[in-house]
């Protein structure tokens, strides 16, 4: 502003003396000087403001690189389903374990975990089941995923869910391994379909029941999945062999009528 009306004046017609535009020349560079030093002001938080965006732009590297040690935990498929598991390519969670045991057992919060609506279809599932031998129903608040180590194929873990009745039951069960009722789920997947071995028992009335249910919460067998489809296996080999040993008594009886006609 101050610069603008300098050189304003010249062109406005007002006479000035010679010691007036020599003052008006100092009063220009000292002016000018100070504009000067504005301009050296705002370069300087320019300078500042790319500091602070170049941290922050190393901040956001450093989250990307965390990002990449720890797979993020995924949210739900394209289709907008919620998936039944969290878990990563080794069949692990996301999360860290509640407890462990010395055989390398872990125990894992269903909460987060676990899909809600897969835990709802489940508890649904073993109260429909509890309600044939009157035992206690569960509501699902308390809930854990059980991960068993194994030796077989690519020795991934057996994922198991375990409800319990409440929560002076579930740290029964998990710290001093002794279930009154115990209400476990063991993931059985055969030729790529998943299916579900229901566990309950009560240890008071001395019941011990096993059930094999589909993704359709169709009772399949009152035995584990694995029982259930080794003895479906085991029952079409023996048809098959008894099937190959008729094929030779037959034929050699038609040879026998053909002959005897000749």
């Amino acid at each position: 502003m101050f610069a603008t009306l300098n050189l304003g004046q010249p062109f406005m017609g007002v006479a000035h003396a010679g010691e007036e535009k020599k003052e008006e020349k100092k009063e220009e560079k000292k002016e000018g000087g100070e504009k000067k030093e504005e301009k050296k002001e705002g370069g300087e938080k320019k300078e500042g403001e790319k500091k602070e965006g170049e941290k922050k732009e190393g901040g956001e590297k450093k989250e990307g690189e965390a990002a990449k040690d720890k797979p993020a935990r995924p949210k739900r498929t394209f289709e907008g389903i919620e998936p039944l598991f969290y878990l990563d390519e080794s069949h692990r969670p996301f999360s860290e374990p509640f407890h462990k045991t010395e055989n390398g057992e872990e125990f894992f919060l269903c909460r987060a975990n676990v899909g809600e609506w897969y835990r709802e279809l489940n508890v649904e599932d073993f109260n429909k089941l509890a309600a044939k031998d009157a035992l206690t129903p569960i509501t699902g608040s308390t809930c854990a995923m059980h991960l068993i180590p194994s030796n077989l194929g690519k020795k991934l873990p057996y994922i198991a869910l375990e409800f319990y009745t409440g929560t002076e039951g579930m740290r029964e069960c998990v710290l001093t391994e002794e279930c009154p009722q115990v209400r476990t789920i063991i993931i059985y997947v055969k030729d790529k379909t998943l299916y579900r071995s229901f566990i309950l028992t009560d240890s008071k009335r001395h019941i011990h029941r096993q059930y094999c249910l589909n993704n359709a919460s169709e009772v399949l067998a009152a035995k584990s999945c694995w029982r259930h489809f080794q003895d479906v296996e085991s029952e079409k080999k023996s048809r098959e062999a008894k099937a190959e040993e008729d094929k030779p008594a037959s034929s050699h009886k038609r040879a026998h009528k053909e002959k005897k006609e000749d």
